[in-house]
């Protein structure tokens, strides 16, 4: 301890030990302050270093503060995370819901299996609403090839137009008439 720190610690003996103290008197700066402090006594000089030591004891008990904070958002986080996890804990072997029995397991492919999906190729075999499968029907066939490709292939209408030898206009003519009557149709019924 140096002979500076002796004479602060015996105008100020109730702090010695005070880890605060002794952690804010190694900073160079502060043990400058106390130096000139220590050396010629003025209020002003002790107000300059009790400001240094209010600063600097601020920011301890700041990231105090902070640290305690993240330490107990940390535990609450993984409190929700594991209720979590406990009431939505997805078991293979629950039954998916039908009276078969077949569960999640069951419906999980092995690492050999590919599943296939036919493909539609035709509006028609997507439509479900009988009305609008009416309406459909009752399109020209190039109506209906038109709004294929633009919404069932998502094909532009210039690539529409290269399929059926015809040009860009004809192709948006086509489909913009198979649309307003298909909303017709819908919209009188």
């Amino acid at each position: 301890m140096s002979e500076v720190e002796e004479k602060f610690y015996k105008e100020f003996p109730n702090l010695r030990g005070n880890r605060a103290v002794e952690t804010f008197l190694q900073k160079p700066e502060h043990q400058e302050m106390l130096k000139e402090y220590v050396d010629s006594p003025s209020p002003t000089r002790k107000e300059h270093l009790d400001q240094a030591f209010k600063v600097y004891y601020f920011g301890l008990r700041f990231t105090s503060y902070l640290s305690t904070s993240l330490y107990f958002q940390s535990v609450n986080y993984d409190k929700r995370m594991r209720r979590f996890a406990e009431h939505n804990a997805l078991t293979l072997d629950q039954s998916v819901g039908d009276e078969d029995g077949i569960t999640f397991k069951d419906q999980v492919l092995s690492e050999g299996e590919v599943l296939y999906m036919e493909a539609p190729t035709s509006l028609k075999d997507c439509i479900d609403d009988d009305l609008l499968l009416e309406a459909y029907v009752s399109l020209t066939d190039k109506q209906r090839e038109v709004l294929d490709m633009a919404y069932l292939f998502e094909l532009k209408d210039t690539e529409i137009a290269k399929r059926m030898d015809t040009s860009q206009q004809a192709v948006s003519k086509s489909r913009k008439k198979a649309l307003k009557k298909l909303r017709s149709l819908l919209t009188n019924e």
